[in-house]
């Protein structure tokens, strides 16, 4: 439970962290990027203002956009066509061995009938001119490869905060959390210990009831306090055996090859006699010689929690099934039963501890909520997954893989 705390803990944090930090330098990347076509598209309205070259601007007339050095730092090209085919163009502003590649690019783009936009490297725009259509291209290779620059930089830059922030939590998340986990082994003591002093007064209240049955004879009120006093020690033996579960770590020397097939025959055989008296059918679908490594004790446990719980809730008449499979390394244990009108949001809640559902799941059952969670627990223990599911059909489904 601990260590599962951890994880949650640092991948809650590295994501935060990441979306964060993706989102910000997200609207930094397209935020340049959309000011560089904009001030492109503001250059190449402007050569289109002046017939595709750059007029001598006045000093006292230069902005942040247009001054002296403009005509220099820009590489372009206008074109004027008619019938796709180029009447003039001034080639002045690129390489000449640029030349054919971008006349047949200032073509293509006449062709595509795009107002603006992008060509390779190229930002341009089609105007319509006299009778035909000019077309200027400004080259933005160098604006890209900073953009390109500055998109790996950030990569770079989320990958390596990442990393940090990962190497820090994974140092520090034990410093955090230990707060919590002294206030959770306080309460298994708690648990523990405060189970432990009802033990006797529970044994004593059981002795003197059966004594007075001896003296005085049976009556409804000896049978009463009989029934509760051995409804409240299951309760605390319940209670103890779920709190030395919890943070239970089984070691690889700890286990054992435990044949399942057994188990689960055996488990349904002892619980038919229970199911009959409901008229409840339990039918099985166990493979052979289903095999696990795991804690003996635990095992039997599980599939006996899964099989009372079945029985306990199934409608009378209705049937169990209990299916057994080996699906490549993995073990496939799934016991269903029906369970008419059961509220699908009430399903969720099957494993928290003490919890049942009004609508099957209560204490004329003479269920306490604590045996799904030990299953749980189990399972989780042997590093596997419990679901439940609640079918169209209304049946409950409890899948446990091992």
């Amino acid at each position: 439970m601990l260590r599962q705390l951890k994880i949650r803990f640092i991948l809650l944090a590295v994501i935060s962290m990441t979306v964060t930090l993706a989102a910000a330098f997200t609207a930094v990347n397209i935020t340049l990027r959309v000011r560089l076509a904009a001030r492109t598209d503001t250059i190449i309205e402007f050569l289109y203002e002046n017939d595709g070259a750059f007029p001598i601007i006045p000093r006292d007339e230069e902005s942040h956009i247009f001054h002296d050095e403009i005509p220099f730092q820009t590489r372009y090209i206008s074109a004027v066509l008619s019938d796709d085919e180029i009447n003039s163009a001034d080639y002045s502003h690129i390489a000449i061995n640029k030349i054919p590649d971008i006349t047949l690019q200032i073509k293509e783009i006449a062709r595509s009938g795009k107002k603006k936009g992008y060509y390779g490297t190229y930002r341009f725009g089609c105007f319509e001119y006299n009778s035909g259509l000019m077309v200027i291209a400004v080259d933005c290779q160098q604006d890209l490869n900073i953009l390109h620059t500055l998109l790996m930089i950030t990569l770079v830059t989320i990958i390596s905060c990442i990393v940090a922030v990962l190497i820090i939590l994974t140092v520090v998340s034990g410093t955090i959390i230990k707060p919590f986990e002294e206030n959770r082994q306080k309460q298994r003591r708690f648990i523990t210990d405060a189970g432990h002093e009802l033990k006797t007064p529970i044994a004593v209240i059981q002795s003197n009831a059966e004594v007075m049955e001896m003296i005085d004879g049976g009556n409804k009120w000896i049978d009463n306090i009989k029934a509760q006093t051995s409804r409240m020690s299951n309760l605390v033996k319940g209670l103890i055996e779920l709190s030395k579960m919890d943070e239970q770590i089984i070691s690889e020397k700890e286990k054992q090859r435990i044949i399942l097939t057994e188990i689960a025959a055996n488990s349904v055989e002892a619980f038919s006699a229970s199911a009959q008296t409901k008229n409840i059918q339990i039918e099985t679908h166990i493979e052979p010689n289903v095999a696990v490594m795991g804690d003996l004790e635990d095992i039997v446990r599980l599939v006996g929690i899964l099989l009372d719980n079945a029985v306990k809730y199934t409608d009378e008449r209705k049937k169990i099934e209990v299916t057994l499979t080996q699906k490549s390394k993995k073990v496939v244990l799934t016991v269903s039963n029906t369970c008419k009108g059961l509220d699908r949001e009430s399903v969720k809640k099957f494993f928290d501890r003490f919890y049942r559902s009004d609508a099957s799941r209560n204490s004329d059952t003479g269920g306490y909520g604590i045996g799904l969670s030990m299953a749980q627990m189990i399972v989780q223990n042997h590093k596997g997954k419990l679901n439940v599911s609640y079918t169209d059909d209304e049946r409950v489904v409890f899948t446990a893989e091992l």
